[in-house]
């Protein structure tokens, strides 16, 4: 991928007027700083044995304690240095701090390092809350609807204080983008609160066209599922009843799943492949969007066939083709990648490929046409958002990138390796990413080949007519479906650019997060975490592994806790406190 180029923050921030002020009080800068370092900092300076060490970049005393911040002294702060210089975050992260949030650093530091705020005013939301909102909500129905109504929940998140107002708006796009980047309906469908606090989202699956064929697609989700459990064994006989009446409603068991696990799980590999039904290989897709490649590139048109070549793209070391087609529901994007050292892999020597285009001895090229090793699918979805699809260089399907072509320095996935649907959503924030041709003139190849490169390797001009044109559509697209959660409030004015990318962001908070025993309390929804500690005991919590949790900054990864093994250790923990594990078969 090919990104724009970002100018040195040392150097943006010289530009600033050195009277440069407003007139946020201390609460507000310190709330600015805070959703700096968390968009660009948090995923490896999460605390004890994270990988940028072992300080939490959120944690105001970790700072101050470790020497990253030398309070009222942004100049000898160790941190600030690195921002100025440049060189946090690492500079193989496209993604860098603005020059505004550079100056907001060295105010917070020079103001004294305020504590970040933490949530506060708001009324722990019990189980027993949402469960009846969910009730209320499948009674006012039609009755032909309830068994299709299902619903996601953020209620563990807002009763963590440490999760603030503007982070809940993040999670609520990012429901709202990832429903309907696996859906196969011709329009955008926002999700539904159905509680004041906005904490608890319907859909009716029918609208995602979730319904078709004989899988039932929720039943696949809940498979995979660690946070299942069910309620018929609670000393509360107004849960128990409640539980029932869910289930009796909607003809399903566990009509409601946590949206941070579904955005973070759902849009990858095994669910992003079940739930948007995507086929084995590459030319089944493009029979179901009428794109005829060989066709297209015998008698290439711009609107038919357009590519482009480039030396280095964002996430790969090696040079890069891609090609665009008109398709169903708008366009189809195909890259093809290589492994390093291959010998028929340099585009400039060898445009025309791929050499298994055609069946052998009929592609016409054959001493110019190049072999790659696997590749990316981008296409317009009917509604226009985008569906992606990684495939090998026989263009099968495959689950992630071979870490040797394709690398994402964020971690999205939970390790730099890029997998199908969620890196790909992360680094797409914007649509299809521009870039700039190098083949068409630049091409070592002569007489009928040239002319076959020029046909097919269109002016920058036109090419970049057809980016823009996709890009469009896919954000106007993404306004529908996200506009309505972040553009709102102070940041009802803002561009949608201006906000991080919610799919990959709401990610790399949760499989790179480390919890803390009040997480684990919202998680099993506990108002006191000391309690779980009276009810389940210190020796139990040890058997799980759990005691770490009983120390002071004790925390246990997000992986770790919702590991499946038969049941998760969430699970296992529940089952403590009279939860009943679930999981269908």
């Amino acid at each position: 991928m090919i990104r724009a180029s970002f100018l040195p923050l040392a150097c943006l921030l010289l530009v600033l007027p050195a009277a440069a002020q407003d007139q946020e009080n201390a609460e507000a800068l310190a709330g600015r700083v805070r959703s700096v370092f968390k968009r660009h900092c948090l995923r490896c300076h999460d605390g004890q044995g994270s990988q940028g060490g072992d300080f939490d970049i959120l944690n105001t005393d970790d700072l101050a304690k470790s020497g990253i911040v030398a309070t009222g002294k942004p100049d000898e702060s160790y941190l600030f240095e690195r921002v100025r210089k440049d060189q946090m975050p690492p500079r193989n992260i496209s993604e860098r701090p603005t020059a505004a949030d550079g100056d907001a650093i060295r105010r917070w530091i020079q103001a004294g390092a305020p504590k970040f705020p933490v949530a506060v005013g708001r009324k722990f939301i019990s189980l027993a809350s949402v469960l009846t909102a969910i009730r209320d909500h499948l009674r006012q129905a039609d009755r032909d609807a309830r068994p299709f109504l299902r619903y996601f929940t953020l209620h563990n998140l807002y009763n963590n204080p440490q999760v603030l107002d503007e982070d809940l708006r993040l999670y609520r796009a990012a429901l709202s983008k990832a429903i309907n980047s696996v859906s196969r309906k011709p329009r955008i469908v926002l999700p539904q609160a159905v509680d004041s606090a906005e904490t608890i989202f319907a859909i009716d699956i029918t609208d995602l066209d979730w319904d078709r064929g004989q899988q039932d697609l929720w039943r696949e989700l809940l498979r995979l599922y660690p946070y299942g459990v069910k309620f018929a064994n609670l000393p509360s006989e107004d849960l128990r009843d409640l539980d029932a009446e869910l289930s009796e409603l909607t003809g399903c068991e566990l009509p409601f799943i946590r949206a941070d696990w579904f955005v973070a799980n759902a849009m990858r590999p095994p669910l992003y492949h079940t739930l948007l039904q995507l086929p084995q290989h590459a030319g089944d897709l493009e029979k179901e969007l009428g794109v005829d490649i060989p066709a297209n590139f015998v008698t290439p048109k711009p609107e038919r066939i357009a590519r482009g070549g480039f030396p280095k793209s964002g996430v790969s070391g090696q040079n890069r083709l891609v090609e665009r087609h008109d398709a169903q529901h708008g366009y189809y994007w195909k890259s093809y990648d290589f492994l390093p050292g291959k010998g028929r892999s340099k585009l400039s020597r060898f445009p025309l490929g791929p050499l298994n285009l055609f069946p052998p001895n009929r592609h016409p090229y054959p001493f110019q046409a190049f072999v790659h090793d696997g590749g990316e699918l981008i296409w317009a979805l009917p509604n226009g958002l985008q569906g992606y699809m990684l495939v090998n260089g026989k263009d099968e399907r495959i689950d992630d990138g071979p870490i040797n072509v394709v690398d994402d320095p964020l971690k999205t996935s939970g390790t730099p390796a890029i997998v199908n649907g969620l890196s790909c959503m992360a680094c797409h924030k914007q649509g299809m990413i521009p870039f700039k041709d190098t083949i068409r003139d630049g091409s070592a190849v002569f007489g009928a080949a040239e002319q076959a490169v020029r046909r097919l390797y269109p002016e920058h001009a036109e090419m970049d007519k057809l980016v823009d044109n996709d890009r469009a559509r896919f954000m106007a697209a993404l306004r529908r479906a996200i506009g309505p959660f972040l553009l709102k409030g102070p940041d009802a004015g803002k561009d949608l650019e201006e906000f991080a990318e919610p799919i990959g962001q709401v990610a790399r908070f949760h499989r790179l997060g480390y919890l803390d025993l009040k997480t684990i309390a919202c998680d099993l929804e506990i108002e006191d975490p000391q309690s779980i500690l009276t009810s389940v005991g210190a020796k139990k919590l040890k058997q799980l592994g759990l005691d770490v949790l009983l120390k002071e900054g004790g925390v246990i990864s997000r992986l770790e806790w919702e590991a499946i093994d038969g049941v998760s250790l969430m699970q296992e923990l529940a089952r403590e406190l009279r939860y009943t594990p679930y999981r269908p078969l």
